[in-house]
Protein backbone atom coordinates (compact mmCIF):
# COMPACT_ATOMS: atom_id res chain seq x y z
CA UNK A 1 0.00 0.00 0.00
CA UNK A 2 3.06 2.45 -0.24
CA UNK A 3 2.81 5.56 -1.48
CA UNK A 4 3.80 5.15 -4.92
CA UNK A 5 0.45 3.49 -5.51
CA UNK A 6 -1.47 5.27 -8.14
CA UNK A 7 -1.33 8.39 -6.78
CA UNK A 8 -3.60 11.33 -8.21
CA UNK A 9 -3.83 14.75 -6.93
CA UNK A 10 -6.59 15.66 -4.33
CA UNK A 11 -6.98 19.02 -5.63
CA UNK A 12 -9.89 17.12 -8.23
CA UNK A 13 -11.36 15.34 -5.09
CA UNK A 14 -11.87 19.10 -4.10
CA UNK A 15 -13.89 20.31 -6.87
CA UNK A 16 -17.15 18.39 -5.59
CA UNK A 17 -17.01 20.36 -1.75
CA UNK A 18 -15.01 23.89 -3.41
CA UNK A 19 -17.67 26.00 -2.81
CA UNK A 20 -18.95 25.19 0.12
CA UNK A 21 -15.21 24.42 1.64
CA UNK A 22 -14.54 28.34 0.62
CA UNK A 23 -17.31 29.67 2.34
CA UNK A 24 -16.41 28.00 5.69
CA UNK A 25 -12.64 29.32 5.57
CA UNK A 26 -15.01 33.16 5.07
CA UNK A 27 -17.43 32.24 7.64
CA UNK A 28 -14.18 31.16 9.97
CA UNK A 29 -12.45 34.07 9.20
CA UNK A 30 -14.92 36.35 9.87
CA UNK A 31 -15.69 34.41 13.07
CA UNK A 32 -12.19 35.29 14.25
CA UNK A 33 -12.16 36.69 17.83
CA UNK A 34 -9.13 39.76 18.32
CA UNK A 35 -7.06 39.52 21.28
CA UNK A 36 -7.12 36.50 24.08
CA UNK A 37 -4.62 34.37 21.48
CA UNK A 38 -2.50 33.49 24.41
CA UNK A 39 -5.26 33.28 27.25
CA UNK A 40 -6.15 29.95 29.12
CA UNK A 41 -8.39 29.18 31.93
CA UNK A 42 -8.73 26.25 34.58
CA UNK A 43 -10.58 23.61 33.16
CA UNK A 44 -13.97 23.98 35.45
CA UNK A 45 -15.00 20.03 35.56
CA UNK A 46 -11.34 18.76 35.88
CA UNK A 47 -9.39 18.05 38.96
CA UNK A 48 -6.46 17.88 36.92
CA UNK A 49 -4.51 21.57 36.04
CA UNK A 50 -6.42 20.75 32.64
CA UNK A 51 -6.70 24.38 30.78
CA UNK A 52 -9.45 25.66 28.26
CA UNK A 53 -8.12 28.07 24.85
CA UNK A 54 -10.66 31.00 26.09
CA UNK A 55 -11.80 31.52 22.76
CA UNK A 56 -12.72 27.81 22.37
CA UNK A 57 -14.43 26.45 20.00
CA UNK A 58 -11.70 26.76 17.19
CA UNK A 59 -13.84 25.03 14.18
CA UNK A 60 -17.81 25.30 14.07
CA UNK A 61 -19.12 23.07 11.04
CA UNK A 62 -19.64 24.64 7.80
CA UNK A 63 -23.19 26.56 7.30
CA UNK A 64 -26.24 24.45 6.59
CA UNK A 65 -24.38 21.68 9.27
CA UNK A 66 -24.79 20.69 13.00
CA UNK A 67 -20.80 19.18 13.76
CA UNK A 68 -17.63 18.52 12.97
CA UNK A 69 -15.86 16.27 14.55
CA UNK A 70 -12.79 13.75 15.26
CA UNK A 71 -9.82 15.99 15.29
CA UNK A 72 -6.38 14.56 14.72
CA UNK A 73 -3.11 16.43 14.53
CA UNK A 74 -0.10 16.94 13.09
CA UNK A 75 2.75 19.38 13.23
CA UNK A 76 4.82 20.02 10.55
CA UNK A 77 7.96 22.46 9.85
CA UNK A 78 6.66 25.17 12.27
CA UNK A 79 2.82 24.90 11.26
CA UNK A 80 0.08 22.88 12.28
CA UNK A 81 -2.14 20.85 9.93
CA UNK A 82 -5.23 19.43 11.55
CA UNK A 83 -7.32 16.61 9.82
CA UNK A 84 -11.16 16.73 11.07
CA UNK A 85 -14.20 14.74 9.68
CA UNK A 86 -17.91 16.38 8.46
CA UNK A 87 -20.63 14.53 6.48
CA UNK A 88 -18.62 15.32 2.97
CA UNK A 89 -15.27 13.15 4.39
CA UNK A 90 -12.39 14.56 5.69
CA UNK A 91 -10.71 17.47 5.81
CA UNK A 92 -7.40 19.17 6.25
CA UNK A 93 -6.70 22.41 7.70
CA UNK A 94 -3.26 24.59 8.14
CA UNK A 95 -2.76 27.08 10.86
CA UNK A 96 0.66 29.19 11.92
CA UNK A 97 0.29 28.70 15.52
CA UNK A 98 -2.72 26.21 16.11
CA UNK A 99 -5.33 28.44 18.02
CA UNK A 100 -6.46 30.33 15.20
CA UNK A 101 -6.36 31.81 11.33
CA UNK A 102 -6.86 28.00 10.29
CA UNK A 103 -7.45 27.88 6.69
CA UNK A 104 -8.58 25.11 4.67
CA UNK A 105 -6.06 23.07 2.78
CA UNK A 106 -8.14 20.45 1.00
CA UNK A 107 -10.86 17.80 1.58
CA UNK A 108 -8.62 14.97 1.43
CA UNK A 109 -10.79 12.21 1.66
CA UNK A 110 -13.82 13.07 -0.55
CA UNK A 111 -15.93 10.15 0.81
CA UNK A 112 -19.66 10.35 3.19
CA UNK A 113 -19.06 8.19 6.15
CA UNK A 114 -15.45 8.26 6.04
CA UNK A 115 -14.11 10.05 9.41
CA UNK A 116 -12.28 9.19 12.47
CA UNK A 117 -9.04 10.29 10.83
CA UNK A 118 -5.54 9.06 12.19
CA UNK A 119 -2.46 11.25 10.80
CA UNK A 120 0.78 9.54 11.16
CA UNK A 121 4.14 11.01 9.79
CA UNK A 122 6.87 8.10 9.51
CA UNK A 123 10.02 10.21 9.32
CA UNK A 124 12.37 7.58 7.51
CA UNK A 125 11.25 8.11 3.78
CA UNK A 126 9.06 11.33 4.83
CA UNK A 127 5.38 9.83 4.49
CA UNK A 128 2.23 10.78 5.58
CA UNK A 129 0.04 7.77 6.85
CA UNK A 130 -3.96 9.33 7.23
CA UNK A 131 -5.71 6.30 8.57
CA UNK A 132 -9.72 6.63 9.40
CA UNK A 133 -12.56 4.70 9.34
CA UNK A 134 -15.10 4.27 6.35
CA UNK A 135 -18.65 3.44 6.79
CA UNK A 136 -20.75 1.36 3.81
CA UNK A 137 -22.11 3.96 1.51
CA UNK A 138 -26.18 2.00 1.88
CA UNK A 139 -27.24 4.79 3.51
CA UNK A 140 -27.50 2.38 6.61
CA UNK A 141 -23.55 2.11 7.53
CA UNK A 142 -24.40 -1.65 8.46
CA UNK A 143 -20.79 -1.88 8.18
CA UNK A 144 -17.37 -0.23 9.23
CA UNK A 145 -13.79 -0.43 8.38
CA UNK A 146 -10.64 0.92 8.84
CA UNK A 147 -8.92 1.97 5.60
CA UNK A 148 -5.59 4.22 5.06
CA UNK A 149 -3.90 6.27 2.25
CA UNK A 150 -0.56 7.96 1.86
CA UNK A 151 1.53 10.95 0.76
CA UNK A 152 4.80 11.94 0.48
CA UNK A 153 5.65 15.06 2.62
CA UNK A 154 5.49 17.60 -0.08
CA UNK A 155 8.34 20.32 -0.09
CA UNK A 156 5.15 23.28 0.68
CA UNK A 157 2.30 21.50 2.20
CA UNK A 158 -0.39 24.09 1.95
CA UNK A 159 -2.25 24.13 -1.40
CA UNK A 160 -4.32 21.08 -2.25
CA UNK A 161 -1.87 20.24 -5.02
CA UNK A 162 1.18 20.06 -3.13
CA UNK A 163 -0.28 16.43 -1.45
CA UNK A 164 -0.33 13.09 -3.91
CA UNK A 165 -2.39 10.69 -1.68
CA UNK A 166 -1.97 7.19 -3.27
CA UNK A 167 -5.42 5.12 -3.54
CA UNK A 168 -6.91 3.75 -0.34
CA UNK A 169 -5.79 0.58 0.97
CA UNK A 170 -7.91 -1.86 3.44
CA UNK A 171 -6.31 -2.05 6.91
CA UNK A 172 -8.94 -3.38 9.21
CA UNK A 173 -12.03 -5.23 8.95
CA UNK A 174 -14.76 -6.76 11.45
CA UNK A 175 -14.48 -10.23 11.54
CA UNK A 176 -14.17 -10.95 15.81
CA UNK A 177 -17.54 -11.56 17.52
CA UNK A 178 -17.14 -8.49 19.71
CA UNK A 179 -16.66 -6.82 16.57
CA UNK A 180 -19.76 -7.15 15.17
CA UNK A 181 -22.46 -6.45 17.97
CA UNK A 182 -25.12 -4.47 16.58
CA UNK A 183 -22.87 -3.16 13.53
CA UNK A 184 -20.47 -5.10 12.20
CA UNK A 185 -17.45 -2.25 13.24
CA UNK A 186 -14.13 -1.26 13.19
CA UNK A 187 -12.76 2.29 13.44
CA UNK A 188 -11.53 5.67 15.03
CA UNK A 189 -8.20 4.07 14.36
CA UNK A 190 -5.05 5.35 16.44
CA UNK A 191 -1.67 4.17 15.20
CA UNK A 192 1.89 4.52 17.17
CA UNK A 193 4.89 3.19 16.69
CA UNK A 194 5.92 0.77 19.89
CA UNK A 195 9.65 1.04 20.82
CA UNK A 196 9.39 -1.88 23.66
CA UNK A 197 7.81 -4.16 21.09
CA UNK A 198 9.32 -2.66 17.96
CA UNK A 199 5.89 -2.76 16.21
CA UNK A 200 3.20 -0.55 15.16
CA UNK A 201 0.09 -0.98 17.17
CA UNK A 202 -3.06 -0.27 15.74
CA UNK A 203 -5.66 0.73 18.23
CA UNK A 204 -9.67 0.56 17.32
CA UNK A 205 -13.19 0.89 18.48
CA UNK A 206 -15.29 -1.92 17.63
CA UNK A 207 -19.67 -2.52 17.58
CA UNK A 208 -22.18 0.16 18.57
CA UNK A 209 -23.31 0.76 21.50
CA UNK A 210 -26.92 2.41 20.84
CA UNK A 211 -27.67 4.99 22.99
CA UNK A 212 -31.11 6.57 24.64
CA UNK A 213 -33.62 7.46 22.78
CA UNK A 214 -33.16 11.45 24.16
CA UNK A 215 -29.75 11.01 23.46
CA UNK A 216 -27.86 11.42 20.37
CA UNK A 217 -26.55 8.90 18.11
CA UNK A 218 -24.51 5.84 18.73
CA UNK A 219 -21.15 5.32 20.48
CA UNK A 220 -18.13 2.63 20.11
CA UNK A 221 -18.72 -0.85 22.67
CA UNK A 222 -15.26 -1.71 22.64
CA UNK A 223 -11.37 -0.80 21.86
CA UNK A 224 -9.49 -3.78 20.08
CA UNK A 225 -5.86 -3.87 19.56
CA UNK A 226 -3.69 -4.93 16.23
CA UNK A 227 -0.17 -5.22 15.34
CA UNK A 228 2.22 -5.08 12.48
CA UNK A 229 6.01 -4.83 11.71
CA UNK A 230 5.62 -1.50 8.65
CA UNK A 231 3.10 1.23 9.22
CA UNK A 232 0.99 0.05 6.13
CA UNK A 233 0.53 -3.37 7.96
CA UNK A 234 -0.52 -6.39 7.72
CA UNK A 235 -2.22 -5.92 10.64
CA UNK A 236 -3.11 -9.11 13.14
CA UNK A 237 -5.24 -8.74 16.17
CA UNK A 238 -3.36 -9.23 19.14
CA UNK A 239 -6.11 -9.53 21.34
CA UNK A 240 -8.87 -11.80 20.26
CA UNK A 241 -10.86 -13.64 23.21
CA UNK A 242 -11.81 -10.20 24.22
CA UNK A 243 -11.28 -6.00 23.73
CA UNK A 244 -8.76 -4.46 25.60
CA UNK A 245 -11.57 -2.20 26.70
CA UNK A 246 -15.66 -2.22 27.38
CA UNK A 247 -18.24 -2.06 28.94
CA UNK A 248 -18.22 -2.17 32.73
CA UNK A 249 -20.58 -1.89 35.79
CA UNK A 250 -20.09 1.12 38.84
CA UNK A 251 -20.87 4.79 39.19
CA UNK A 252 -21.05 5.43 36.38
CA UNK A 253 -21.87 2.81 34.24
CA UNK A 254 -19.76 2.43 31.37
CA UNK A 255 -22.17 1.87 28.81
CA UNK A 256 -19.21 2.43 25.67
CA UNK A 257 -15.60 1.78 25.20
CA UNK A 258 -15.60 4.95 22.72
CA UNK A 259 -12.35 5.56 21.69
CA UNK A 260 -8.28 5.38 22.54
CA UNK A 261 -4.79 6.62 22.02
CA UNK A 262 -2.01 7.32 23.68
CA UNK A 263 -0.63 11.15 24.46
CA UNK A 264 2.53 12.05 22.63
CA UNK A 265 5.18 12.47 24.56
CA UNK A 266 4.31 9.72 27.10
CA UNK A 267 3.76 6.72 24.62
CA UNK A 268 7.32 5.46 25.15
CA UNK A 269 7.17 2.51 27.80
CA UNK A 270 10.15 3.00 30.13
CA UNK A 271 9.28 0.86 33.43
CA UNK A 272 11.20 -2.14 35.41
CA UNK A 273 8.19 -4.23 36.28
CA UNK A 274 9.84 -6.29 39.02
CA UNK A 275 11.62 -3.17 40.73
CA UNK A 276 7.88 -1.24 40.14
CA UNK A 277 9.93 1.95 38.85
CA UNK A 278 9.92 3.90 35.88
CA UNK A 279 8.12 5.88 33.69
CA UNK A 280 4.65 4.63 32.53
CA UNK A 281 2.66 4.80 29.00
CA UNK A 282 -0.23 7.69 29.49
CA UNK A 283 -3.38 7.33 27.03
CA UNK A 284 -6.71 9.39 27.27
CA UNK A 285 -9.66 7.05 26.69
CA UNK A 286 -13.26 8.69 25.75
CA UNK A 287 -16.11 7.03 27.58
CA UNK A 288 -19.75 7.10 27.23
CA UNK A 289 -21.24 6.38 30.54
CA UNK A 290 -24.82 6.40 31.90
CA UNK A 291 -25.77 8.13 35.27
CA UNK A 292 -27.86 7.77 38.24
CA UNK A 293 -30.24 9.56 36.49
CA UNK A 294 -30.49 7.63 33.09
CA UNK A 295 -28.70 10.41 31.25
CA UNK A 296 -25.83 8.84 28.57
CA UNK A 297 -22.91 11.26 28.65
CA UNK A 298 -18.81 10.99 27.43
CA UNK A 299 -15.69 12.41 28.88
CA UNK A 300 -12.76 11.86 28.08
CA UNK A 301 -10.33 9.55 30.83
CA UNK A 302 -6.55 9.80 31.90
CA UNK A 303 -5.04 6.54 31.88
CA UNK A 304 -1.55 4.95 32.53
CA UNK A 305 -0.16 1.09 31.80
CA UNK A 306 2.87 -0.75 32.50
CA UNK A 307 2.74 -3.32 29.41
CA UNK A 308 0.10 -0.89 26.65
CA UNK A 309 -2.32 -3.46 26.97
CA UNK A 310 -3.99 -3.15 30.50
CA UNK A 311 -4.47 0.30 31.59
CA UNK A 312 -5.84 2.43 34.81
CA UNK A 313 -8.58 5.03 35.14
CA UNK A 314 -6.89 7.71 36.49
CA UNK A 315 -8.67 10.44 36.44
CA UNK A 316 -12.28 9.53 35.19
CA UNK A 317 -13.06 13.41 34.24
CA UNK A 318 -9.75 14.33 32.67
CA UNK A 319 -11.50 16.19 30.43
CA UNK A 320 -15.50 16.49 30.59
CA UNK A 321 -18.69 18.00 29.70
CA UNK A 322 -19.08 21.37 31.74
CA UNK A 323 -23.12 20.70 31.74
CA UNK A 324 -23.66 24.52 31.91
CA UNK A 325 -26.31 25.87 29.71
CA UNK A 326 -24.86 28.26 26.69
CA UNK A 327 -21.15 26.00 27.10
CA UNK A 328 -20.05 24.89 23.55
CA UNK A 329 -19.46 21.11 25.17
CA UNK A 330 -22.17 21.13 27.79
CA UNK A 331 -23.02 17.65 27.07
CA UNK A 332 -20.76 15.71 25.76
CA UNK A 333 -16.76 15.33 24.75
CA UNK A 334 -15.95 12.85 22.44
CA UNK A 335 -12.60 11.97 19.77
CA UNK A 336 -9.51 13.76 20.15
CA UNK A 337 -5.79 13.97 19.15
CA UNK A 338 -2.66 15.19 21.34
CA UNK A 339 0.49 16.97 20.68
CA UNK A 340 3.40 18.65 22.09
CA UNK A 341 3.62 21.92 20.29
CA UNK A 342 7.07 23.40 19.12
CA UNK A 343 5.85 27.11 20.36
CA UNK A 344 4.62 25.69 23.45
CA UNK A 345 6.84 23.12 24.50
CA UNK A 346 5.72 22.84 28.47
CA UNK A 347 2.45 21.70 27.42
CA UNK A 348 0.41 18.66 25.70
CA UNK A 349 -2.32 20.55 23.90
CA UNK A 350 -5.34 18.23 23.47
CA UNK A 351 -7.85 19.14 20.34
CA UNK A 352 -10.90 17.56 20.88
CA UNK A 353 -15.01 17.57 19.57
CA UNK A 354 -17.88 18.24 21.94
CA UNK A 355 -21.44 19.10 21.75
CA UNK A 356 -23.32 22.16 23.18
CA UNK A 357 -26.08 20.34 24.34
CA UNK A 358 -28.28 16.55 24.45
CA UNK A 359 -30.54 17.16 22.13
CA UNK A 360 -30.89 19.97 18.56
CA UNK A 361 -27.10 20.34 19.34
CA UNK A 362 -23.85 21.43 17.58
CA UNK A 363 -21.15 20.14 17.43
CA UNK A 364 -17.64 21.67 17.39
CA UNK A 365 -13.75 20.86 17.52
CA UNK A 366 -11.61 22.90 20.38
CA UNK A 367 -8.63 22.37 22.37
CA UNK A 368 -7.00 22.60 25.93
CA UNK A 369 -3.61 22.06 27.39
CA UNK A 370 -2.16 20.54 30.37
CA UNK A 371 1.37 20.68 31.79
CA UNK A 372 3.82 17.92 31.05
CA UNK A 373 5.30 18.34 34.68
CA UNK A 374 2.15 17.17 35.59
CA UNK A 375 1.54 14.35 33.59
CA UNK A 376 5.45 13.37 34.17
CA UNK A 377 4.27 13.38 37.91
CA UNK A 378 1.08 10.97 36.63
CA UNK A 379 3.71 8.92 34.49
CA UNK A 380 6.91 8.19 36.65
CA UNK A 381 4.70 7.57 40.04
CA UNK A 382 2.59 4.24 40.66
CA UNK A 383 -0.32 6.42 41.79
CA UNK A 384 -4.12 5.14 41.00
CA UNK A 385 -5.82 8.57 40.73
CA UNK A 386 -4.91 11.95 40.34
CA UNK A 387 -3.82 13.04 44.34
CA UNK A 388 -2.56 9.90 45.21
Amino acid sequence: MGCALCRRRRSARVCDGQLSLSTWTQQMAADERPGGHLNWQKAQSSRSPVQDFVINPLLQPPSGETWVSSPSVLEIDGYVHLWVSISAGIVHFVSTNGLSDWRVVELTVDSPGASGPCVCWAEEGSVVYLFYEQADRTGSFHSVKVKCISARLPSAAFSAGDWLWSSEAEVLEPELEWEKVQIARVGHPFVIYSSFRDQWLLFYSASVSRRDSKNLGAGPLYVGVAAAGEVQGPYRRVLEKKPMMGTADGSPQVVGAGSFKMIKGFDDLKFDDEAGIGRRLLGLWNRITRGHNGVIGSSIALMASVDGFSWSVIDADFLAPTLQPGSWKKAHVHAFDTMIPSFDPDHVFIYYDARDDYKSSKECVGVSRVPITFLDSIASTTATRVGA
